[in-house]
Parts: C-alpha cells; structure tokens; sequence
C-alpha cells in the first residue's frame, strides 16, 4: 500500500527534512523520525520521501510526504499510533491510501512559503523560535512593490545558496506578496502577535525553490526595505544572475512551508 502523509513540524530542533549521517553531529531529522517510528509500528524499515527538503530551523504546516507499507492496518488507525510514536515536534495531520504511482515530491504541481516577521516590538523570552523579531525600521509599502518583481519565469541563481546541486536555477512564481499579517491567516502559537498589529508576513507560491532561495527572497526584501538596495537591484539580480546574493539571508526560525498543491488530488486505492 502507498501512503499520502501530510505532516506539521517545529523545525527548531531538526538538522532539516532530510537523513543525514554526518559523525559526532546532531543527525535528528524529520525524515528520520518519521522512518523510526513508521518501522516500529509496522515491524519492517520504511523509506519516507518528501516533497521538499527544508533546512535546519525551517518549520512546516503542510509538509507532504509518500511511502510504500506492507500492512492491512486501516489508514485512521496508523495516523493515531504514529502521533503516538513519534516526538512531541512532529504531527500527522493527515494518512491517506494513493495510487502506486504517486509520489510526493514528483507528483506537486505548486509549493507555498510563508515567512514571518515581526516589526515594531522586542522579542519576548519564549518569542524567538517561530518568527524573526526584525531589528531594523522597515518600509512596508516599498517591500509589497518590490516582491512583484519575482513574479514569473526567471534565473534565481543569484537568490540560491552556494551549495545548491541543481540542473537549472529557472524557477517560476506565482506569488509573491508581503504585507501585515491577519489573525486568521497567521499560524495558531502566532496569532496573538497577528492580533497585536506587529505580526508580517511573506508569502511566496512557485513550481520549485532552489536551496535556501525563499530566506535570500526575505534578505533582500528586507534590504530593500532599509533602503539599502532598490527594485532595479532586484531586476538586475533576475537580468544577470551571479553567484553573490544580494543581501544576507533571513534566519530559517521565520520561514514555513505551509502547503503543497497536486495536479489532481491522489487516488484513493
């Protein structure tokens, strides 16, 4: 049988999505902990794959996931023993039995991000795990116009992290908009910042992302923002991609993959 999982992880204490196996290092992954207690459950090893590859500190709302099973259990019954097994920073929010020729990472036609930041306000004690308690006075208004530049088709080349094993650096977009983010739109544990006015988001749907692309998106967002680089840096990045980015990168603690979008909905077997 093959399984459809849709899962929701504070990425704060995970190396990322992905198994590594790197001596004297902390190896904890999402991947990881799902394939561990998947094994234990059903008495055989499992292999998980993901939709996407998120980075250490990167969080998920909707991280979808594929595998194949030997078992008759009933798809309800697993998603309860694995929310049972698995560690307190990583739900089962869905299982669903699929086609054998679904995959997950294959298969998606749209992936969304969502960053967080805050503005106008200090970090609490408990704050700084789930969004970025930006330091610096920004001009909203001016970041909004410029996240329209990344719409469409282009090179991102010059908005990839330098490790990156890709074929091509094309991506296209679909949107990309950044603006105060409402209560109802904003993660549950976030909501109260929503509601307090100080609470930002960028939100940003595309066929695909390159490594660590959506936190180099947010950096020179927020540069621009600072006044420090203008929307004709960003066209020129687009224009003539390079291997220097920009701006810094945004820390990972604000960044989410919220949903993955399929062409068609996988078939129920």
């Amino acid at each position: 049988m093959r399984l459809k999982l849709t899962v929701a992880y504070d990425g704060s204490e995970f190396v990322g999505w992905q198994r590594q196996n790197l001596p004297g290092a902390n190896n904890r992954s999402v991947q990881g902990e799902l394939e561990k207690s998947l094994r234990h459950i059903l008495g055989q090893p499992v292999s998980v794959q993901g939709a996407g590859r998120t980075d250490s500190g990167v969080h998920a709302l909707g991280q979808v996931a594929s595998c194949a099973v030997d078992t008759g259990m009933p798809v309800e019954r697993l998603a309860y023993a694995l929310n049972n097994s698995l560690p307190g920073d990583v739900r089962i929010i869905a299982v669903e039995a699929v086609d054998e020729d679904f995959h997950a990472r294959f298969a998606k036609s749209a992936k969304e991000y969502r960053y967080y930041m805050v503005l106008g306000r200090q970090a609490g004690a408990f704050d700084q795990r789930y969004a970025w308690f930006c330091p610096y006075r920004l001009d909203a208004a001016v970041m909004q116009r410029a996240a329209q530049v990344f719409i469409g088709e282009h090179n991102f080349r010059s908005f990839c992290g330098k490790s990156a094993v890709v074929t091509t650096y094309v991506r296209t977009l679909y949107h990309s908009e950044f603006g105060l983010c409402l209560p109802e739109d904003a993660p549950e544990h976030l909501r109260t910042l929503a509601g307090d006015g100080v609470l930002y988001q960028y939100r940003v749907q595309g066929s695909g992302f390159v490594y660590r692309m959506v936190r180099l998106l947010v950096g020179a967002l927020t540069a621009v923002g600072r006044g420090r680089l203008d929307e004709a840096a960003l066209c020129r990045a687009l224009e003539h991609p390079v291997e220097q980015p920009p701006a810094p990168a945004a820390p990972a603690r604000g960044l989410y993959l919220h949903h993955i979008e399929y062409d068609s909905a996988p078939q129920t077997c």
